[in-house]
């Protein structure tokens, strides 16, 4: 039988049941545009992209970015469209994708010199077709957050990301992209402090009950966890716990709470918090909201193989809650 504990690992009697993750977690429209742009038929994938909800328009310009192969030929596309702001949009996003693709996912000690040249070229490349896209849009709110990736990518400090930050939020004070890009920009890893990271988490959860905003609070401890070289005891603090459980109460378990496209990140990051942090009721309620539908490779890839440390910590508080 298994140990059930986090941090050691053994051989379970059975094989635990297969998860797969579904990059498009169910969305219909979502695969299709993937499959247009597999086949390179930009007519068919804007009529996806160009949704009239904002937040979809957001979400499927963002799902078109990560098509492999798509900086072969968007530039077809730009030059065909009658209206290139849309086309400009996925380009300007994929090319930070592809920026990271040449640099790498190391430490910056491994990048060799060419690495470094493509990676500052190619963000150049993609905050100049978001610069055009808010020439022509200047409410552009998916290509405003994405310029605050590319402050932090590019080194342009706090006060720059903090000033393309309030230029989203000033548009849409709950943008959830943006929001996240931030906690990134702020946190120890990139250019702020554990300090700097929780202010900006816990001002924006209280400022938005009811929203995925307090989800923020999980994801900051999830980062702290990992500054922490994932001591699990860190979660399982009380102080830790209770906030996670205010947080959660004040998002996805808030009555005036409603789904959006984020919202499967946000359940998985509380799922993830509540098992490392030993809190099984709550988790095992993000478990069962999220099913084997809805399994995000973000944040399980901290712990491993993302599929197998989801089973591995649904089984933990699974295991645990029976024994109660």
């Amino acid at each position: 039988m298994w140990p059930f504990r986090k941090k050691v690992r053994a051989a379970p009697e059975e094989s635990p049941p297969e998860i797969t993750i579904d990059p498009f977690l169910g969305d219909a429209d979502a695969r299709r545009l993937s499959m247009h742009l597999g086949n390179r038929d930009w007519a068919a994938a804007r009529a996806i992209v160009m949704n009239p909800d904002p937040v979809l328009h957001g979400y499927y310009a963002g799902i078109a970015s990560t098509k492999s192969g798509l900086m072969e030929w968007i530039d077809d596309a730009v030059r065909s469209d009658p209206d290139p702001t849309v086309p400009l949009l996925v380009k300007g996003l994929a090319a930070i994708s592809w920026a990271w693709d040449a640099r790498g996912s190391g430490y910056a000690s491994s990048v060799t010199e060419e690495g470094w040249k493509l990676f500052r070229q190619r963000l150049v490349l993609a905050e100049n077709c978001l610069d055009e896209v808010l020439d022509r849009d200047p409410g552009n709110v998916k290509a405003l957050a994405g310029l605050i990736t590319l402050a932090s990518a590019r080194s342009k400090g706090l006060a720059e990301i903090q000033r393309r930050f309030d230029a989203v939020i000033a548009i849409d004070p709950t943008n959830e992209s943006a929001h996240a890009t931030m906690l990134q920009a702020v946190c120890r890893k990139w250019s702020g402090s554990s300090e700097l990271m929780f202010r900006f988490a816990r001002e924006r959860a209280a400022a938005f009950p009811g929203t995925g905003l307090p989800g923020l609070i999980a994801e900051a401890h999830i980062e702290e966890w990992l500054s922490r070289k994932k001591e699990d005891e860190y979660l399982e603090q009380r102080e830790v716990g209770d906030e996670l459980v205010a947080a959660a109460e004040s998002s996805i378990w808030h009555p005036d709470y409603r789904r959006t496209p984020n919202t499967p990140y946000v359940w998985n990051a509380f799922a993830m918090a509540f098992a490392l942090g030993d809190h099984f009721t709550e988790a095992e309620r993000c478990f069962a909201l999220i099913g084997d539908a809805f399994v995000t490779d973000d944040p399980w890839y901290y712990h491993g193989k993302a599929e197998r440390s989801f089973v591995k910590l649904r089984d933990y508080t699974r295991y645990h809650l029976a024994e109660a």
